[in-house]
């Protein structure tokens, strides 16, 4: 598989994990549910699908861990917003954090659809239409 597209949303996805482990500093697993570190595990596991997708050698493995890495998203919005409504973190997690993280799943969304066509795709173009997709729904 080519990189240059799956390469840079791996990278926004690690840089989004380190902004999640410095908003849940301190927060750790007492054997009870605890949301924050089900946060954490939500987004350490979309780095690692991510990073298997990105050194997957045929395109039906990575169109896998690109879906399985979607679904997880889906799992980390609705954690953020579980701990947003409860208000686990003090001042909640940032509208730009859940932005980014938005726009991550839109990139991935946008990269299953198109990595199959003709169409030349680049990391810039796919940002581009996923941000205007994301200001249109």
């Amino acid at each position: 598989m080519d990189t240059k597209v799956s390469q840079p949303i791996y990278q926004e996805a690690l840089a989004i994990n380190r902004n999640i482990q410095s908003l849940t500093k301190g927060y750790y697993s007492n054997g009870n549910f605890n949301l924050a570190f089900k946060i954490k595990d939500d987004i350490i596991n979309v780095c690692n699908l991510l990073d298997m997708g990105v050194s997957a050698r045929f395109e039906h493995t990575f169109e896998g861990y690109y879906l399985e890495a979607k679904e997880q998203i889906n799992l980390l919005l609705e954690h953020i917003r579980i701990a947003n409504s409860v208000r686990m973190i003090r001042g909640g997690f940032p509208d730009e954090l859940v932005n980014r993280i938005r726009l991550l799943r839109m990139r991935i969304t946008l990269l299953l659809e198109m990595f199959r066509t003709t169409v030349p795709l680049d990391y810039l173009t796919l940002s581009n239409w996923a941000r205007q997709k994301l200001t249109y729904t």
